[in-house]
């Protein structure tokens, strides 16, 4: 039986173009590559807290909203919150435009566009 850092469970997210499967719990990211899990949590770079969402963007990035949103290059995380622009934390959805830009939306607070540099910011929110 596979242990995933405290909790027995895992959402299954997404298949990565490796061939890779990732999940996600309240503790973390977990990879599977078809013969080994490896766990990504607060340890390696991602704020502590769950992944709530994961995509992979067309450069092979792969994306990981929860407590802000996280970009993994295969090597490490760079981590955006609302320190960085991004509206609010609690990150409930990313989708990849046709033109790559990144769209985060959250949560009761409305959407964050990260075109790579800078985040812009949509609310009806006053």
């Amino acid at each position: 039986n596979l242990k995933l850092d405290g909790e027995n469970w895992a959402w299954p997210v997404l298949q990565d173009t490796k061939g890779n499967i990732w999940f996600s719990n309240w503790e973390g990211a977990y990879r599977y590559d078809g013969h080994t899990f490896t766990s990504f949590t607060d340890k390696d770079g991602l704020p502590s807290g769950p992944i709530t969402r994961m995509i992979e963007d067309r450069n092979g990035n792969l994306w990981l909203g929860g407590h802000g949103i996280c970009r993994y290059d295969g090597k490490s995380f760079t981590c955006f919150t609302t320190e960085d622009g991004l509206i609010h934390n609690a990150v409930w959805s990313i989708l990849e435009d046709q033109i790559g830009k990144i769209w985060i939306g959250t949560r009761n607070t409305g959407l964050s566009l990260y075109d790579g540099n800078t985040f812009t910011d949509y609310s009806e929110i006053e």
